[in-house]
């Protein structure tokens, strides 16, 4: 999406509803001139991160503050950041956002807290990614193969819906599938790309008959787990033929059908 910031020409950010912090890569505020702070902890200064401050984004016609994070392209080593930054979820707060996938659309609005308030037939939890996790976005009722579950909604995970291991049983899932890679998920990582017989949100089904359905892989750099706080985490590939609407005033959500 493009944003502007400050009142300069717009960017090209990655929307990232699965993280809590929006950033900006350190070239692309070093250009617009912003005044970079080091982290320090423990008495030592973090490596290719500094706090960016807070700043004004243009996102459509709504001008509102978001505080950075400014990561150095090393961090992202042989997967670069398809943009200048990321937009998080804390952007919208007390916002309503929709996002058309067929259309390419993004929508922001202003909550209908009077008329409408909780029209939407979802949820939306804050439910930290596990224990010691920041909060993330949680979504309910997505459902596997009609068994319902409670799913983080990154979008920037390309995968449809994520299994963790600790629901496999519950769900009367088993581990299938080729090993597929994510570069955009926790660094990089593997999963096992199956199949389910259904996925849905409600009553609606999603993807069709016999969509993906991916598990936690193996190797040196493992899916993060949330702790069995919930059970899964969805991205873009799910909704690729739908409309989603995240209301973080209500704290309700919808998926439909864009065709």
């Amino acid at each position: 999406m493009d944003i502007a910031l400050d009142g300069a020409q717009p960017r090209s950010f990655v929307l990232d509803t699965g993280d809590v912090s929006s950033m900006i890569m350190r070239d692309a505020a070093q250009s617009l001139q912003w005044r970079l702070e080091p982290i320090v902890r423990e008495g030592k200064m973090i490596a290719h991160v500094e706090r960016g401050g807070e700043h004004n984004v243009a996102f459509g016609q709504i001008t509102l503050p978001e505080k950075f994070l400014v990561y150095d392209h090393k961090v992202f080593g042989d997967h670069p950041l398809p943009g200048d930054g990321t937009l998080a979820y804390t952007f919208f707060e007390d916002k309503r956002l929709q996002i058309d996938y067929v259309r390419h659309v993004l929508r922001l609005s202003d909550s209908p807290i009077d008329a409408n308030a909780g029209d939407l037939p979802g949820k939306l939890e804050m439910i930290t990614f596990g224990k010691q996790g920041p909060l993330i976005v949680v979504g309910s009722p997505f459902t596997v193969n009609g068994k319902p579950v409670h799913a983080q909604i990154d979008t920037c995970y390309t995968g449809t819906l994520l299994v963790y291991d600790a629901a496999l049983d519950g769900l009367g899932l088993r581990k299938h599938g080729k090993r597929e890679f994510f570069p955009n998920t926790d660094g990089g990582v593997n999963m096992f790309a199956g199949t389910a017989q259904a996925l849905g949100f409600g009553e609606r089904g999603i993807g069709g008959a016999h969509p993906p359905l991916y598990f936690v892989g193996n190797g040196g750099n493992p899916v993060h787990q949330p702790d069995a706080l919930f059970e899964a985490t969805v991205g873009n590939a799910l909704f690729k033929r739908s409309v989603v609407t995240l209301d973080f005033h209500t704290m309700t959500m919808d998926v439909k059908s864009a065709e």
